[in-house]
């Protein structure tokens, strides 16, 4: 994924995979020199072992409800509605706006 991720979104996107035991790298590049965020699976890197298809079937099965038990505690998070302005610097410019709104109600109040 190109990297034009916030703070707030990179430190979920850590906390994601950490969660999911997935390896993540966030200084890779493509061929437009554009920053990547590459997540991995474990051992996609290594080459892939001759075992029978009984264990596999098995392995995949616990591997669901490891990523089924991780993912639950996102499906109760609460999610931020767009537009609202949640980061710091937006918050603080809309201060001086908010103040004269008030002082604005109380002068003409009179």
């Amino acid at each position: 994924m190109p990297n034009m991720f916030s703070a707030g979104e990179r430190g979920f996107l850590t906390d994601l995979a950490q969660d999911l035991h997935l390896t993540l790298s966030w200084d890779e590049y493509d061929e437009e020199d554009q920053n990547l965020v590459v997540l991995h699976f474990p051992g996609a890197l290594e080459s892939p072992l001759d075992e029978d298809s009984e264990s596999d079937s098995q392995d995949e099965a616990e591997a669901t409800a490891a990523v089924d038990r991780a993912l639950r505690k996102y499906d109760k998070a609460k999610v931020l509605a767009e537009g609202i302005e949640s980061t710091f610097d937006s918050r603080e410019e809309l201060k001086p706006q908010q103040k004269m709104d008030e002082w604005k109600r109380a002068y003409y109040m009179v």
